[in-house]
């Protein structure tokens, strides 16, 4: 099913007549979630849940959950600094909806309360790495990911609140070859741009593409060896890559000059919270614009988009690929180490309709926001209830959506 504005069933347009929504979803459960994909999901979750536990025992946690708390008073409590309940009530939210040790009461705000006796999973996370390690090169990184936010956990939320939005940055040298694995090797975060690189080479008829929030350069990486694949790479009249971290921008240039010569690719500081005309992008001089995990992290998200489609042509569309929750109180296993992030867990403008929740969005909330930013066509690949009824833990979507008439 193509999901359309409001979430109603909708016909290929024009714009869309060249991605077959039925053929891109049996691509997608072929192809993209594989038999290792799947398995390595149910591993990394359950990883996830130990380690939550582990961080429940170790800190005390039951103890103050003798009586019903609010995750703000157990923050309080360890001496967290201020936004740090942001991330315990999604550590909580979790246990509660998955392991049965706490329970909460949502009636905001949430209140938990300790139910059972935490158990001992050393033996349980010694099988599940070996597990994850037979399955092929790169898995391991999706647990070494987030054992780092396991080991940091304090560290981040009390004695150095800044340091995890340095290593989200590029800004910690010391961990910046964690993060690039984190987004380059782990085929299961991998998979976003391959699935952003397809929507794209089968939408894209040619010109200028803008990518936002590029980073480690999954994005761009994945687009071109797409395209030379099927021999259009030539449809990129101009590419400028774009992300906050001078570093990011750096390294990848470094790569794709080295792999890509011939493309004529421009590379710029841009910031997604700020006016993109008054950071040289000119109103009505792009094609496409994309982004792999990136777009969600926007304070306004709305405002973003309206920036998106002034600087789109007309006919220009929006490209995203990106995590979606199922649910908005569902914590994702990488939040354990994202929600370490200060900017992570507060730089959102929270909206009923758009922005629910910190971090990434539903595809309700997508849909509601592209429509609201005066985007058309606005819709939602593969299909996710397809997926869902083989892949109940699928996680990655294409959210997309054309210029309006109107600008």
């Amino acid at each position: 099913m193509l999901y359309g504005r409001a979430g109603r069933l909708m016909s290929a347009t024009r714009e869309t007549a060249n991605l077959d929504p039925a053929a891109f979803t049996r691509w997608c459960e072929d192809q993209v979630y594989t038999p290792a994909i799947r398995r390595g999901t149910e591993i990394l979750e359950r990883v996830c849940d130990l380690h939550l536990l582990e961080l429940h025992r170790e800190l005390g946690i039951a103890l103050m959950l003798a009586t019903p708390r609010t995750a703000r008073e157990v923050a309080d409590q360890l001496g967290f600094e201020p936004s740090a309940h942001i991330a315990l009530e999604a550590l909580l939210t979790r246990l509660a909806e998955r392991t049965g040790v706490v329970s909460v009461e949502q009636s905001p705000p949430a209140h938990f309360q300790a139910r059972a006796a935490v158990p001992d999973g050393t033996a349980e996370l010694t099988a599940l790495r070996s597990a994850m390690v037979e399955l092929g090169p790169g898995f391991v990184v999706a647990l070494e990911c987030v054992e780092f936010g396991r080991a940091h956990f304090v560290t981040a939320l009390r004695d150095d609140p800044g340091m995890m939005d340095r290593v989200l940055s590029g800004a910690d040298a010391e961990h910046y070859p964690l993060w690039v694995q984190a987004t380059n090797a782990d085929p299961m975060q991998d998979l976003h741009g391959r699935m952003g690189a397809r929507a794209i080479a089968e939408l894209f008829p040619g010109g200028t593409i803008l990518e936002i929030g590029g980073g480690t350069g999954n994005g761009i990486r994945h687009l071109f060896d797409v395209l030379q694949a099927r021999g259009t790479l030539d449809r990129i009249e101009r590419y400028i890559f774009t992300d906050v971290s001078p570093r990011f921008i750096l390294g990848t240039r470094r790569a794709v000059r080295e792999a890509y010569p011939s493309v004529t690719c421009d590379w710029k500081y841009l910031d997604i919270n700020k006016s993109f005309s008054t950071q040289g992008i000119e109103p009505e001089s792009i094609d496409l614009i994309y982004g792999v995990n990136a777009a969600h992290v926007a304070k306004d998200m709305v405002g973003m988009l309206r920036d998106c489609g002034a600087a789109l042509r007309p006919g220009g569309r929006v490209v995203f690929a990106e995590r979606v929750r199922g649910r908005s109180s569902e914590m994702a296993a990488r939040e354990l180490t994202l929600n370490l992030s200060r900017y992570h867990r507060t730089a959102a403008q929270r909206h009923p309709a758009h922005r629910v929740a910190h971090g990434y969005l539903s595809p309700r909330c997508w849909l509601s926001g592209l429509e609201q930013a005066g985007f058309r066509d606005a819709a939602i690949f593969p299909d996710l209830e397809a997926i869902q009824r083989v892949f109940p833990e699928q996680y990655a979507a294409v959210v997309t959506g054309v210029r309006g008439c109107g600008r």
